[in-house]
């Protein structure tokens, strides 16, 4: 993949978070899912911290580290998300979070100026996932920790095949969702240790808000909808896709969080 389709990755990225941004902000998914709490727990801060959130989106990871740690800065490539992030971290009385427009490729950090990393439900639209573990290696003090929390590509080639294209088919700016083994791959390669990984057991997505969330065009949502539909048992089952009265009412997506030390 060249530069050019690298710049149209993050375009689209953009054109497609910009128009809703405050949608992020407000959903319950984002807002308060409970890897929340795990990513902060596995971060494990003492307070001291200068810690990155990459890809804040509505700024609900830097949040949740705020309280944690001495100082969180808050990166994302979408500036109305940036402005949304600091709209709804402000009105929480929150002082030691700061704002920067990044892409996560080419994080403007100091050698070695970082504790602590963290990138969540985001790393699956990145146009170059191991320019961001490099960058983030870069940035990271020894010992320093780099979380990641993100869909999780599968295995089974049908079952990751299918997931991707439920995925895409509601978010053309999705990129990939990435294994675990893959992840051990490129922070290997990056110079980062994977200390730990672990499956989240998110609660599924309501197909309708799900959808609404990125306005989705009806007339792709009816289609997406009938795809899953007609989608063999197996597929059903493994994305626990439930119907009523012939419509999808919800599925699963597969998740997963990883860390990883310098």
């Amino acid at each position: 993949m060249d530069q050019t389709d690298h710049d149209a990755i993050r375009a689209r990225a953009q054109a497609q978070f910009g128009p809703v941004a405050q949608a992020y902000v407000t959903s319950s998914m984002h807002a308060s899912g409970a890897d929340l709490a795990r990513v902060v727990a596995l971060a494990d801060a003492q307070g001291h911290e200068l810690a990155l959130d990459v890809a804040t989106g509505g700024g609900h990871m830097a949040l949740a580290l705020a309280p944690v740690v001495r100082h969180v800065v808050a990166s994302d490539l979408t500036l109305t998300m940036l402005h949304a992030a600091r709209t709804q971290i402000a009105a929480q009385g929150i002082s030691n979070v700061s704002y920067l427009r990044a892409a996560a490729e080419a994080l403007p950090c100091a050698p070695a100026s970082l504790d602590l990393i963290t990138c969540r439900v985001a790393a699956h639209h990145f146009a170059d996932v191991r320019a961001f573990l490099k960058a983030s290696a870069a940035a990271l003090r020894p010992g320093g920790r780099l979380i990641i929390a993100d869909h999780i590509g599968l295995a089974d080639p049908e079952e990751d095949a299918f997931m991707d294209r439920f995925e895409r088919w509601r978010d053309p700016s999705h990129v990939r969702a990435y294994s675990f083994a893959e992840w051990h791959s490129f922070c290997a390669a990056a110079g980062l240790t994977i200390t730990h990984s672990e499956e989240d057991p998110r609660e599924p997505y309501q197909f309708a808000a799900w959808t609404a969330r990125m306005r989705m065009p009806a007339r792709e949502c009816a289609a997406l909808e009938r795809w899953l539909l007609a989608a063999p048992a197996h597929m059903r089952e493994r994305f626990a896709i439930v119907a009523d009265a012939g419509r999808v009412v919800s599925l699963r997506g597969i998740f997963g969080i990883v860390v990883a030390v310098k």
